[in-house]
């Protein structure tokens, strides 16, 4: 069984995020994810799920507990599928966009479905962090 910490470094890693970038998103110093992942330093309670949020995961994975079902891992739940409609609401052309990469997904190679991948995780992490500078500024 892996420790807390080899997990989320793994997960960090899978996502090509550096140590420098995960404490940014948190709001802690790049030693700090060092301490935590060279298990020195275990991460409190409260930022275990600030962790699994920043990494784009669940806190079972962080843990490294087994979840049942694993095929519907491939599902989006409620909460994604409402998350997509919305935003398709809110911007027509982002429907038009989806339908169209959900069209062609049958040709794109795996290397198309890292870039992609890639491209969206970027846009979401940029988008995530400018909304919250927004509220913190008082800037909606």
């Amino acid at each position: 069984m892996s420790s807390i910490g080899a997990n989320i470094k793994a997960r960090r890693r899978e996502l090509g995020m550096n140590q420098e970038e995960l404490a940014r998103r948190l709001g802690v110093t790049q030693a700090n994810i060092s301490r935590i992942e060279a298990n020195v330093k275990g991460p409190s309670a409260d930022m275990l799920p600030e962790i699994a949020e920043a990494l784009y995961c669940d806190v079972r994975d962080l843990l490294g507990v087994e979840r049942d079902g694993a095929a519907d891992e491939r599902e989006l739940d409620g909460g994604a599928r409402a998350f997509v409609l919305k935003a398709m609401e809110s911007d027509p052309q982002l429907g038009m966009y989806l339908r169209s990469f959900v069209r062609d997904s049958d040709s794109y190679t795996d290397e198309d479905w890292k870039f992609l991948a890639t491209s969206l995780k970027l846009a979401l992490g940029y988008a995530a962090d400018a909304i919250k500078a927004r509220r913190v500024s008082g800037n909606f």
